[in-house]
């Protein structure tokens, strides 16, 4: 992808998009190389380069997380604790561990909270998926009341809170149930359980199992809610030849009128998009045809190639250049709209610091960082106000 710094410098210039972006953006893609044996890695960058990070450093933005892929020949490695591309420093790597699966996960200095309520390791068909590679820690199924309201009790000593009332967003991320009905079932218990622990955030389904207007109705009662609908891609014979059933059963004219109805109930909605699985004309023809129907920005992935899964790429997509194409192109259809992505959602984006020559501000890491407190603060202010 980008050689060097050189090149990275050059890719910023002609195409008028941060340094910083650039260089997550093609982490994202060249993976890491990592000594012990992995398939996967995560860990925090507290950015010390101060000419590739010095837009990010003037917003005293220095802390990113990243969950990657590991590539033997990848130009990106760990040495002492510090993450190098090729012989620059990048940063402190902070916390490097293999990319557990667990069952759940916090983001946005643990204001909002991820939630795999099935085994979500136990997941298999869509051939692009990483969870294969992940080290299992997430073999405890959260489906019951009882299960849910004990996970909650454990969750709150470990972050040392009272209750949930800190909390902006829990997310269901998980395709894995049984059926839409088991689906809609667990979303209406969650929303029960999570309000004896004061949770009034927005409940978040992240999936492609829920397939009807009459389960949307159901569900309007949970509000705030919000949908998103695993696409992943758009045209038809990658959608076949990619998809599990389960996410490849929902027609995507299907679910324009599911997104329709929703948005009508006061739903939030957007769906999910891997970039690098098809043309950049395809790309743009999906998003420019699902713009209307949504009321949030998507969550745009890249793909992470992982050993044994060659070839999934599109012809267009091994080179840097594409996805810097894909993200004008997205922003470009955007502009007019409110909608922008927010980076807590989303560690493998397009976009980290600018969206077009606007700043994305918000916090970038799953745990409170010192020079933000943001969790503190905001615990703080719940409590005082209960007092």
């Amino acid at each position: 992808m980008v050689k060097n710094v050189k090149h990275l410098i050059d890719l910023s210039s002609k195409y008028n998009i941060p340094r910083e972006d650039l260089l997550l953006l093609d982490l994202n893609l060249s993976g890491v190389k990592l000594e012990f044996q992995s398939r996967r890695v995560r860990f925090e960058l507290k950015s010390t380069n101060k000419d590739i990070f010095s837009l990010a450093h003037n917003k005293n933005i220095y802390d990113f997380y990243l969950a990657l892929p590991t590539v033997d020949h990848s130009c990106y490695f760990f040495k002492d604790g510090y993450l190098f591309f090729n012989n620059h420093l990048i940063g402190e790597a902070l916390g490097i561990t293999e990319d557990f699966c667990d069952s759940s996960y916090p983001r946005r200095g643990a204001t909002a909270l991820n939630l795999n309520p099935n085994s979500t390791t136990s997941c298999k068909g869509c051939k692009f998926c990483y969870t294969a590679f992940q080290v299992p820690k997430d073999k405890e199924r959260i489906l019951s009341s009882n299960k849910l309201r004990n996970f909650l009790v454990n969750y709150m000593k470990k972050f040392d809170v009272s209750d949930l009332s800190h909390l902006i967003q829990i997310a269901v991320v998980t395709g894995c149930f049984s059926s839409e009905r088991a689906t809609v079932d667990f979303l209406k218990m969650a929303r029960n359980v999570l309000s004896e622990f004061l949770f009034k955030g927005e409940l978040l389904y992240f999936g492609s199992q829920i397939a009807s207007e009459k389960a949307l109705l159901e569900l309007e009662k949970i509000k705030p809610l919000k949908v998103c609908f695993t696409f992943e891609c758009f045209d038809k014979k990658n959608r076949d030849y990619l998809l599990k059933n389960v996410k490849r059963e929902l027609r995507l004219d299907t679910a324009k009128k599911l997104l329709t109805y929703a948005n009508d109930i006061g739903i939030r909605t957007n769906f999910s998009y891997i970039v690098g699985l098809e043309s950049l004309e395809t790309m743009k023809r999906g998003f420019y045809d699902f713009l209307p129907y949504i009321n949030s920005f998507p969550i745009v992935n890249t793909l992470q190639v992982h050993k044994g899964q060659k070839g999934l790429r599109h012809s267009e997509a091994g080179k840097v250049d594409y996805y810097i194409k894909a993200r004008k192109i997205i922003e470009n259809i955007f502009m007019k709209t409110t909608l922008r992505p927010r980076p807590w959602e989303n560690y493998r984006s397009l976009w980290y610091l600018k969206f077009g020559e606007e700043f994305l501000t918000d916090i970038r890491t799953p745990l409170p960082l010192p020079e933000h407190k943001l969790f503190d603060e905001i615990v703080a202010s719940k409590q005082h106000k209960k007092t």
